[in-house]
């Protein structure tokens, strides 16, 4: 079984590390599998900027307290960049995570989206 999954509804704009609000973690408890897709539409900034990204799973939306890298997407320094990450040994949640942008006055737009398999 397959399901399509946007877990980044809209683009995401950013310019400090940040994580997708709890409320608005993806329940996954069905699968095993997601690949997903990483789109930057726009990375912003002087002095080469970078962002990291990845994916976190985790067993409850009441407390940051337990949740775990599943993956990291390669660090972004382009613009119209696109690459996809498989992560497995998911917990019941999952939900994105930027963990760093450098630069000066760094700016970073994203999409996830994916499919979600059971093996």
């Amino acid at each position: 079984m397959t399901s399509e999954l946007q877990l980044t509804p809209q683009p995401v704009r950013t310019t400090v590390a940040t994580k997708q609000p709890l409320q608005q973690a993806v329940n996954v408890s069905e699968y095993d599998i997601a690949d997903l897709l990483l789109y930057v539409p726009a990375l912003e900034g002087t002095a080469s900027p970078t962002a990291t990204i990845r994916i976190i799973t985790g067993m409850q939306l009441d407390t940051e307290d337990g949740w775990v890298v599943a993956g990291t997407f390669n660090v972004v320094s382009t613009t119209n960049n696109s690459q996809k990450l498989r992560v497995s040994e998911l917990l019941k949640y999952i939900r994105w995570e930027v963990s760093g942008v450098t630069g000066t006055t760094p700016a970073v737009t994203f999409l996830i989206s994916g499919m979600l398999r059971q093996s």
